[in-house]
């Protein structure tokens, strides 16, 4: 993998935190969405995976 492949994917992963982290804290105000939360969650770490499998390969 190239330098800059390597750096999209960091970017994307970081990209992917963040709308979790935003996520986290709009549920965390309205204190409803926990399924709403976790399936965020599941997509984002979804994205994470296919990141870590492109840089691996």
């Amino acid at each position: 993998m190239t330098q800059e492949a390597l750096e999209t994917a960091l970017t994307r992963a970081e990209r992917a935190l963040a709308r979790i982290e935003r996520v986290a804290e709009q549920v965390g105000r309205r204190g409803d969405g926990e399924e709403r939360l976790r399936e965020k969650v599941r997509t984002a770490i979804a994205e994470l995976d296919q990141i870590i499998r492109k840089v691996e390969a």
